[in-house]
């Protein structure tokens, strides 16, 4: 489904003090996100982003929290593409997706105001 930087939070978690999360095998440009989840939150981060590193704990628990939601992460250094195509300005980025359309967005790690964000997230129904 994705190239190996995207990692996706809803499968195989195992846990060391730290979770560690398996990649996906690398696919063509058109298919990094594949939208047929349903409802998905995309996690824009960089390896050199501090703030994004200390959002990653809370965005793992909250995969495990919410398990009818898919859950990535994408490199922004390796997806410039996607970066492009989500508008992208700064990280890290939390996009919240349903029926492959933006339905709510997150910009910076400030983890009272992520967790807020899917309460009305989960709730709504269409």
């Amino acid at each position: 489904m994705f190239r190996s930087v995207a990692i996706c939070y809803d499968h195989d978690v195992s846990c060391c003090g730290r979770f560690q999360f398996p990649t996906m095998s690398e696919v063509d440009a058109e298919e990094h996100l594949d939208y047929s989840a349903g409802n998905i939150v995309i996690k824009f981060s960089a390896t050199w982003c501090v703030p994004c590193r200390n959002a990653a704990p809370l965005f793992a628990e909250l995969s495990l929290k919410h398990s009818d939601l898919a859950f990535v992460s994408v490199d922004v250094d390796e997806l410039p593409e996607l970066v492009t195509e989500f508008d992208i300005r700064a990280t890290p980025t939390f996009i919240f997706m349903r029926d492959k359309k933006e339905i709510d967005k997150l910009v910076g790690g400030n983890q009272a105001d992520l967790e807020k964000k899917f309460d009305p997230y989960c709730e709504q129904k269409d």
